[in-house]
């Protein structure tokens, strides 16, 4: 009396994968490419902030131009040192480039000293945690 009046289909097992990830092959010019266009939005950034505030425009231009050569020099090196570093480190040292580049920036829009401080360290916190977990989940499931 409890036995099924009709065959029932064995089920398939659930599989719990994740959608394949699309491979993400860098061009070898990104290495430099990345870095520059990073550097000339940041400059120019900067440069029109200061002008803003001020600032007459040859003077806003050396401004934006030290910022962007700054800017620039120091993505290249995190883009071209880090991969080999610990992701701590790396969490670390991009949340430190982050944090300085935005509270600069809010100084220079004439912030307080502290208040720059605060927005470029909150800022900072948060990219190293991204960028913690960013690391380590790409590490944990590394591409093919």
């Amino acid at each position: 009396m409890n036995a099924p009046t009709a065959p029932t289909a064995r089920t398939a097992p659930v599989s719990h994968h994740r959608h394949p990830r699309l491979p993400l092959r860098l061009h070898p010019s990104a290495s430099w490419g990345v870095p520059a266009v990073l550097a000339v939005l940041y400059g120019g950034w900067v440069m029109f902030v200061t002008h803003n505030q001020g600032s007459t425009i040859p003077t806003a231009a050396v401004f934006g131009v030290v910022s962007a050569a700054v800017v620039g020099a120091l993505c290249y090196a995190l883009g071209r040192m880090t991969p080999g570093l610990m992701p701590e480190i790396r969490a670390v040292l991009y949340g430190t480039v982050l944090g300085c580049a935005l509270g600069f920036l809010h100084s220079v829009s004439g912030g307080s000293v502290y208040r720059s401080a605060g927005i470029g360290l909150g800022a900072g916190l948060v990219m190293v945690g991204m960028s913690f977990y960013v690391f380590h989940v790409r590490a944990e499931h590394p591409r093919a």
